[in-house]
Formats: structure tokens, sequence, C-alpha cells
């Protein structure tokens, strides 16, 4: 198994080498994956995904944009640079809890006519394609809301963009300076966006509509920061950088940084070419307001300008320069060159702006059909449609019947269609019908569908059927309750007898014939013989008994000296202190221990409370020669990292070895202690499923298992399951289900990623660079 973080919340995916699509297991969101088949790429997409999710879009857009320089055919990277350009969040639907997109860099483009939108859908396979298009269909229409929103707003003068409040959710100085332009400006006449006040009254998740209208209006922005990281700060930067985008395309606009208690130096490159203004400096308020009129005017009032619209049937050479243009459009359409066609539409809207021609040339476009007379054939209405309603608004009466007939061949087919596969069901239902109520079902059908082919008469044909079937149910119900009563006679008879018997044999057997036995056991304890009594008390099956019984003998042995024999018994015996006294012999005598017992050696903070000191390890023995036995942790005693490097390491190599043969070691054990541990040779065994490097054999004290070493000792998958101490809680050690996810040592699919137990008790493959479970393994020695 792979191990993918969520491009909507950062959970974790599991998913087979090779799969496209996959499920996350904590947000349940279905999404697509990339094909991680080299280390590179794996990290690219860690990264970029990364700065995604934390909305800095400009950053991951630079990563997505190497992974196409190295694979031009990644769909996956496509459609990443899709959701950086549009700016999508994934954010959480109170009511569902569902992931669903917001948009923060709303474009005047449709998402379907965006190159890197086409190119993703041309190299996805099948399950790619499904879940890109039925994105693209939800983030379109987010689209379509915003800029209808964004279209009824006032144009704004000035657009003031700054930090509202720190890391500590505190205002910012940054956040006063602005209030004080906004005034300043507001005074002056000039209507300004600053979003302290023009969105207070606004949702957090609706601000894209006004923000985007605001930055397009504008023809002055303000960057106002006090601080390298407030310029640079995730959603100033995005303002900011879409504005000098609007400028770069030829927008004419301004922007002025204007900094205080800052080196210059130190404001973001972008600004380089950029008049910056110091706010610290005398008169620097009039300054700037000056500068702010010459670009942007204020003119009290302000008058409307109203064009004249010249139509078609008025003007001869406009109706000439249309024609070719129309006429190229519609061959471009039957060519299936959707783009072109759109495209020379707006040059006949730019010509005459209601042309109904053109807008029809832009709804064929919009639905990807090559012929007018096709548009009858498309699966869903489409009087929705923006141009639609243009052309019913400015066509002819012939055009206009003729586009609405479209849409009433549709509504009639689409009718008919759902009414032919409520028919079938019916049908079958019928055909199948075995019961009255199955009959009266079908007949429901037929009846929600009435006048519908012969619909009315198989409503009455299944109603018939119905009484059949209930008449036949009736005589069979009737027959079955004679039946019931003969056998309940006979029954009632048998069970009398058979309970007599058993109430007999009950009481022999445990009553007269076990209290016969347990005096006779308690006299042989009297006596001392321990054997007898024990053979008596295991007939009788008494547990309480025979554990009191093995607890006394282990006491014997122990007062004998025989301390094995009075391991075995006080290890058995669950009775009284029986356990606790089990541990303290092992803890002299570690050679007592079987395979599958429980040990204490070392100490380790569990409880994570250093006032009270380190707390006892406990270990679960999975080997045993006649020099020592191999013992693992029973719980996951820390977090950390495979590595904490950038290299692409083996066990050999990586940082988790050197801290538990090092900080471990010295923490867990004292001097006499680490005597006792010996130095194995742990071998470098190569993983079952890949051919990835797994380095060279080293000599360890202390060692994590490999995935032979578990297919060895923990054969089921229920024995794989480790849950956390309290300190390894606090250190965020992953936990699901109660179990932890717990490091092995043998390499994964890439170099870079390494085998772990997932909490589904399965082999997983992790990135290193994550912090997962530790639970150490090493062999003990019965001698120093």
């Amino acid at each position: 198994m792979v191990i993918y973080k969520c491009k909507m919340c950062g959970g974790t995916i599991e998913f087979e080498q090779g799969a496209t699509v996959g499920v996350c297991d904590s947000c349940g969101t279905k999404q697509t994956l990339p094909r991680l088949d080299d280390e590179k790429k794996v990290n690219w997409y860690d990264r970029a995904n990364h700065f995604r999710r934390n909305n800095d879009f400009d950053k991951a857009m630079g990563i997505y944009e190497q992974i196409l320089n190295e694979d031009d055919t990644d769909a996956e990277a496509y459609w990443s640079l899709v959701l950086c350009r549009y700016g999508i969040e994934y954010v959480e639907e109170p009511a569902s809890h569902k992931r669903i997109p917001t948009i923060n860099r709303a474009q005047f483009t449709s998402i379907y006519m965006d190159e890197d939108y086409k190119s993703a859908i041309r190299y996805a396979d099948s399950d790619q394609k499904a879940v890109y298009e039925e994105e693209a269909k939800a983030i379109d229409e987010i689209q379509k809301g915003i800029l209808e929103i964004s279209s009824k707003e006032e144009p704004f003068d000035v657009f003031i963009c700054y930090k509202e409040t720190d890391a500590n959710g505190r205002r910012t100085q940054d956040s006063v300076l602005a209030n004080e332009l906004y005034h300043e400006l507001i005074e002056e006449g000039f209507k300004v966006f600053f979003s302290r006040i023009t969105l207070e009254d606004k949702l957090g998740i609706a601000y894209e509509p006004y923000i985007f209208a605001a930055l397009h209006s504008s023809k002055v922005m303000v960057v106002i920061g006090t601080k390298p990281e407030y310029f640079n700060a995730v959603w100033v930067k995005n303002e900011w950088n879409r504005y000098l985008a609007l400028i770069k395309n030829g927008e004419k606009k301004m922007l002025i940084p204007a900094y205080r208690d800052m080196d210059p130096y130190d404001l973001p490159e972008e600004f380089s070419h950029l008049q910056a203004q110091d706010m610290s400096k005398l008169g620097f308020m009039q300054d700037l307001i000056r500068g702010i009129k010459k670009i942007a005017t204020v003119d009290t009032p302000k008058e409307t300008v109203k064009k004249n619209v010249v139509k078609d049937s008025g003007n001869t050479n406009t109706n000439a320069n249309i024609a070719p243009l129309l006429k190229r459009v519609f061959i471009f359409l039957e060519d299936g060159d959707f783009d072109e066609a759109d495209e020379y539409c707006e040059k006949v809207l730019d010509l005459d702006p209601e042309c109904a021609q053109a807008y029809l040339g832009k709804l064929m476009a919009e639905l990807f059909v090559e012929k007018q007379e096709l548009l009858a054939d498309c699966d869903e209405p489409f009087d929705d449609c923006n141009n639609y309603q243009k052309i019913i608004r400015f066509g002819d009466k012939e055009l206009v019947s003729t586009i609405k007939g479209y849409i009433d061949q549709i509504n009639e087919r689409n009718e008919n269609d759902r009414m032919t596969e409520i028919y079938n069901h019916a049908v079958n239902v019928m055909d199948s019908a075995t019961t009255e109520a199955e009959c009266r079902s079908a007949a429901d059908v037929f009846q929600s569908i009435s006048g519908f082919k012969d619909a009315d008469v198989l409503v009455q044909k299944c109603l018939d059927t119905a009484e059949k079937f209930k008449v036949q149910e009736e005589e069979k119900r009737i027959e079955d309750e004679k039946l019931a009563k003969k056998q309940e006679k006979v029954i009632s008879i048998i069970t009398l007898i058979v309970f007599a018997i058993i109430i007999f044999v009950i009481v022999l057997n445990t009553l007269i014939m076990p209290k016969y036995k347990f005096y006779k056991a308690m006299g042989l304890l009297e006596d001392g013989d321990y054997d007898s009594a024990y053979a008596l008390l295991e007939e009788l099956e008494n547990s309480d008994a025979i554990a009191a019984n093995k607890y006394e003998r282990a006491v014997a042995l122990l007062e004998a000296g025989d301390l094995r024999s009075a391991y075995l018994l006080f290890r058995d015996s669950n009775y009284n202190d029986g356990s606790q006294k089990a541990l303290e012999l092992l803890e002299d005598h570690p050679s007592f221990a079987q395979i599958g017992d429980t040990v204490t050696f070392g100490r380790y903070e569990q409880d994570n409370d250093n006032a009270n000191g380190k707390e006892k390890i406990e270990w679960i023995v999975l080997d045993k020669t006649d020099s020592g036995i191999l013992i693992i942790s029973s719980k996951v005693l820390d977090n950390l990292r495979y590595y904490a490097g950038s290299q692409r390491i083996t066990w050999e190599e990586c940082s988790l070895r050197e801290w538990l043969n090092s900080t471990f070691l010295e923490e867990a054990f004292n001097t006499e202690e680490q005597l006792r541990i010996q130095s194995a040779k742990v071998t470098a065994d190569p993983n079952p499923w890949y051919g990835t490097d797994y380095g060279n054999d080293t000599i360890d004290k202390v060692f994590l298992l490999s995935v032979a070493e578990v297919n060895k000792y923990f054969p089921a998958d229920s024995a794989k399951a480790c849950t956390p101490t309290e300190y390894a809680i606090a250190r965020d050690v992953s936990v699901r289900n109660g179990n932890c996810i717990w490091w092995l040592r043998s390499p994964s699919i890439v170099s870079g990623y390494v085998v772990a137990i997932s909490d589904r008790l399965t082999f997983a493959t992790i990135g290193a660079l994550y912090p997962e479970g530790v639970r150490p393994a090493l062999w003990l020695n019965f001698e120093s």
C-alpha cells in the first residue's frame, strides 16, 4: 500500500500502486491521484500540495510547472494548476461535513476554456476524467455566481491591501494605518475598498465576488506593511499579486507600496520596479493622496455616458462587416473548432451587441454542437444558459420559435425516456411477482404513469393477480396454523419429558458429585497432597480453586528453592499477586521466560508525568535461544521520523537507528542493563514486493523489526496491533481505531519510503519524513 496526503484536508489516502483515484480516510472525499513513479515527483507533489492547501497558490504553481517539465502528460499536475489559478480551497460544509470547493481567485474565463483543464482531460484515464468533470462543473457554477454578484457592484477608485491580524489574532499596526488612509480618502471623495469596513457584513466564504469586483474596478492599489512577513502573508500577497497580473495584462492601474519601520530593501522583489512610499516621512499622507488624485480623478458629480447601440437593420455597413464573420463562425463550428467559433462570435458582438446569430454561435460552442439542428440532441435543456436568454431577447420570431422548439424536443424526449424507464421497471416487477404485495407494488408504479402506453390496462391486470395471490395466501395461512397446533402438542409432551431428565442430570452433576469431590480435594490439600487435590479440582473445572491450588504450590516451590517451577505456576495461577511475583522472578531470571511472556526491563517516560520519574518498560518475548531472548516493547514508546535529513537513506544510515543506539539506549537502560543487551547482527532484509535498495547488514543493540520478522513473529493480523503510551500520544503519534502506526526497517517502493504496520494492521508504505510510532526490539542476554 502507498500512502498519499489528501489534497483537500491533509489526511491520508492508502492506495495500491497504479491506482488513479482514491478515498481519503479522514474526510471521505473521492479524489484523483498523481502517478508517483519516482522519488523526485513524490517530493514535488508533497511540497506543492502543502503550499496549495495553505493557499500559497503561486509557490504551488511553480512546483507543478516543474513536474510538467519532467512529464508533460501528467493529468494531475495540469488539474492542480487549474486549482491554483482559480484559488480553489476546499472547506467543510457544516451540515453534510463534505468538502466543497470555494474560489479565491475568480476569472472572467470559464474553467472549460482553460488550457490546463483541457490538458488534464486529454491525459486523464476514465476514472480521473469523471472526477475532473464533476469538480469542474461545481467550480463553473460557483464562478458564474461570483461574476453575477461582482457585476452588480459599484466600481471602486482605490483598493487598500494590508494584513488585518497577527499570528495571535490581535489587530496589526498595518490595520490602524490602513484605517487612517481609508478615512482620509473617503474625505477626498474617493470610493475605497477597505476590507475591515467593506466586507464587515459579508461571510468569510462569500468575500471573493466583492474582492474580485474591487480588484478589477480600482485604478489604484495601496499595499501597506510594517514587516516583510506582512507583505508576504498569504492573503495579502494573493491580492497584490492578482493586481500586478492585471497591470501586466495591459490594465491601466497603479500599485503603490507603502512601508514603515522597515528597510525598503526587504520589500517583495515584485515591487522592485515600483516607487515605494515611506509612511514615517512628514507629509506622507498628503503626498500619497495627491498622487492618487492624479491617477484616479474624482469628478463631482460623475456623469454617466450612454452609448448608442446601432442595430443590424439600420446600418448596412455593420451588416456587411458581420456577415463574413458569422459565416466563419459556423464553419468553425462544423469543423469542431469551438474556441475559434466563440472568439469570432465576440468579434461580431463588438460590432453589434444585439446580434442573435452571434449568441446562437456562442451557445453552440458552449454546448460543443457542430450544427444548429443538433441542439435538439443535447442531453439536458439549455434554457438556463445566458446565451440562450440573449437569443430569445434579440432573435426574430422564426429563430426564437426554432430554438424553443429544440428545448421542447429535449424535454419531450427526456420525459419519454423517464416514463419508459418507469414502465420497464414496473413490467419486470409484475413478471417476477409471487406475492400479493409485489403485484400491488407493480400496480402502483403503473398508476404513476397513467396514460403511457398500456399502463392503465396493466394496472388492472396487476390488481386481478394480486387478488388471486391473496386467496392462495389465506388458504396457506389457515393450513399452516392447523399444522402448527398439532406440532405444538407433540413438542409440549416431549419437552416435559426431556426437562425432567435434564433436571435430574443437572442435580446429580452440579450438586451431588461436585460437592463430594470438592470436599475430598480440600482434605487432600490439608494433608499436603497437592497433585491429587489439583487433579480433582481439574475434574470439577473450578478455575478459582485451581488458581488457588497453583498459587499455594508455587509458594511451596519458591520456599524450596525451585524458582523456575515456581515462576511457571505463578504465571498461570491468576490468583492473589501471582502475576506480580512471576514478573519479579523474571527481572532476575530472564531465562525462565517463554515465548509470548511479558517481561520488564529498563525504564522510559510513559505516563507523560515527569514528576514521578520514568516507568518500567514492558516487553513481549518473541524468540528464545540458549543464551538470551528476543524482546519487543509491548507499546509504542515514542513518535519519530525514520530519518531527519534530506537524503534518501537505508536502515544502515537512517537517523532513527542512530537515536535508538545512542539517545534511547542511554535514557532507557543503566550501565548494568546495557551490559545485558546483546550486540546483534541486524540483517538488511530485502523488501519481498519491491527491488528497492536495502543497504548492508549492521551490528546494533537496539533495532526495528523487518517485514520478514513480522511475518515470522506476528503471523496473524490481530497480533500486529499496538497501542501507544500517554507520552507517545503527547508526542502526536498517529492513532486510529485505538491502534498505532509503527515503523519497520524494511524499505518500500522507492527510496525515501519505508514499510510500517498501519492502524488497519496491514503493511503500509509511508514517507520517511513523516513521524510515526517507534517500537524498539533487542536481544537480552541471560547473564551480563
